[in-house]
């Protein structure tokens, strides 16, 4: 195996580049955030400052190991999370605070909040990829049979927690465990009778659903939304008709405001006057756009996609399927995550607490996306390649 012995020389320049890009627009732009009065004297900028210095040292300590420790860590790390995430489901509100009616985090002193369900995403993955390559490497011959039983292995320690994930309530972080998964088992070689059904059935839940809505819309908002938990059927009907529900939709309104302002060159840093409750957090995006105008949102745009394909090359060039799976379960999650924030933001998409990696404001989030950096930089220090070839200008380490 090909390795370097400088953990330096071991990080890729491009990922890096781009991370230490993403610290600068991230506390740039939540500073702008908070100078209104909504705020008071608090400073989210020092502590996402903070936050992103803690970061890069988890980033350094993962990148360290070997994807073989990676691999053997994947039951530990799997059942440490699922005990957490069963732990906090029961523990009293004076450690496990209900939040806008979520139980998602742990509130710990000195180290705030802490979301598990975030960091479980992480050890999904990972065992995920163990399964998938454990079970190629002993059933050579693929049958149906075999993929069925990759099926149900893959089921089996991905219902249970996402059913207590899905209880506090954290849809999007199910469906977000759900895509890793589905990525990841579409590139294992299953059989296509099965990927075809995978893939068939969501479509056909859509195509219902979209039938419903233009045809029959008394279903959809008399039986099926009145199925869906308070604040669900708040965002859903906000999405679905705005301007017909200005309440529910109001934060989606105002974010349209605000990018629509921006125009093409923006207001200019600090010139946000667009008023967005908690818009440091889940809707950040809508700040770089009004401040930073369409270009500049285009230009933060470019660089996830640019993160994307980095991975996605890594993937390519891992030495073991094990470090290729990981990179498509990652690929996906943060592609769908990126997506769905920045959705919500200019009203594509209904809201969901889901954060834009690496820019909202938060601990959980950007320390559990820093750890999968550190993931990718481990599969990635195990081979000589680079972006493009060996002789890459963008490689600088």
């Amino acid at each position: 195996m090909n390795t370097e012995t400088n953990i330096f020389r071991r990080l890729d320049g491009l990922i890096m580049l781009i991370l230490l890009a993403f610290f600068i627009i991230s506390l740039v732009f939540i500073y702008s955030s908070q100078q209104t009065g909504q705020y008071g004297a608090q400073n989210f900028a020092l502590k996402q400052g903070i936050n992103y210095f803690i970061g890069f040292a988890l980033l350094i300590c993962v990148a360290k190991l070997d994807v073989e420790q990676i691999e053997r860590l994947a039951w530990p790390f799997y059942i440490a999370l699922f005990s957490i995430i069963v732990l906090l489901r029961f523990s009293p509100t004076s450690i496990a605070p209900v939040i806008l009616g979520a139980k998602r985090w742990f509130s710990i002193p000195i180290l705030g909040s802490i979301q598990p369900s975030e960091y479980f995403k992480i050890a999904l993955i990972i065992l995920v990829a163990r399964l998938i390559s454990k079970h190629n490497s002993i059933n050579i011959v693929r049958t149906m049979t075999t993929d069925i039983l990759l099926v149900g292995k893959i089921l089996l320690v991905t219902i249970p927690p996402s059913l207590f994930v899905y209880q506090q309530p954290d849809t999007g972080m199910v469906f977000l465990y759900f895509i890793a998964i589905g990525s990841m088992l579409y590139l294992s070689g299953l059989n296509r009778k099965l990927v075809a059904v995978f893939i068939l059935v969501p479509i056909l839940i859509g195509g219902v659903l979209v039938y419903l809505f233009l045809y029959q819309p008394d279903i959809i908002y008399k039986q099926l939304i009145p199925l869906l938990k308070p604040h669900q059927q708040e965002r859903i009907i906000g999405w679905l008709d705005p301007s017909g529900n200005s309440d529910q939709s109001y934060q989606t309104n105002k974010s349209l405001l605000a990018v629509g302002s921006g125009e093409l060159l923006g207001k200019g840093i600090m010139n946000g006057d667009v008023y967005i409750p908690e818009k440091h957090t889940d809707f950040i995006f809508s700040t770089v756009a009004e401040e930073g105008g369409f270009l500049f949102a285009g230009f933060v745009i470019l660089l996830f996609l640019l993160l994307v394909y980095r991975i996605i090359r890594i993937g390519q060039s891992s030495e073991t399927p094990f470090g290729t799976y990981i990179c498509a379960g990652i690929t996906f999650s943060l592609s769908i995550q990126i997506f769905q924030n920045i959705g919500m933001v200019v009203g594509l998409m209904p809201v969901k607490g889901i954060a834009l990696p690496f820019l909202t404001y938060g601990g959980s989030s950007l320390f559990s996306n820093m750890i999968i950096m550190g993931i990718i930089l481990s599969i990635r220090k195990t081979f000589g390649l680079y972006m493009f070839a060996n002789k890459n200008p963008l490689s600088f380490f």
